[in-house]
């Protein structure tokens, strides 16, 4: 019953990060105009349209083909991660369903774009980001945390301390 849970919990995840994500695109690239930065927060956050066939901080820009391998590869690996029952609990699963979420939201960019949207830019960030950017760091992130909670609440092996 658990692992069902996580499973659904995965899924609604990432099934509404991809819908804020591409949702949020459509309004940045029907609103925005590129080369042109809209503030938003003066100081801290704006608004401006670009676009990204690498990787953050434009690594390996013109490699969508790799990208393309890379993000269904990894959505693969979230799948048989939730599915077999590794996902650290409940909120593993909500984490990882955030990674696959953000994952295919880029993916659908490349597919249909050749790149990725981005229009997101915050003070003292190095690089222009979206929603899907921004699910799979916090994913990875409270995942890594969820792992760690999990690992400390496993019952020790061998029952006590060596004499």
């Amino acid at each position: 019953m658990a692992r069902h849970r996580e499973l659904l919990t995965a899924a609604a995840i990432g099934l509404l990060v991809l819908a804020a994500d591409q949702a949020s695109k459509a309004w940045a690239q029907g609103t925005l105009t590129p080369g042109h930065q809209v503030t938003a927060i003066n100081g801290w956050l704006w608004f401006r349209l670009t676009s990204n066939s690498g990787a953050t901080l434009g690594l390996l820009s013109g490699h969508n083909l790799l990208f393309l391998a890379v993000s269904g590869i990894l959505v693969v690996a979230v799948v048989v991660l939730v599915v077999r029952g590794s996902a650290a609990g409940g909120l593993g699963a909500a984490a990882l369903g955030a990674v696959a979420g953000g994952a295919v939201g880029n993916l659908v960019d490349r597919v249909r774009l050749g790149s990725v949207t981005d229009f997101i830019e915050v003070h003292l960030w190095p690089t222009d980001f979206n929603l899907a950017d921004a699910a799979i760091r916090l994913g990875v992130v409270v995942f890594l945390v969820a792992l760690l909670v999990s690992l400390g609440r496993r019952p020790q092996r061998g029952g006590g301390r060596p004499g």
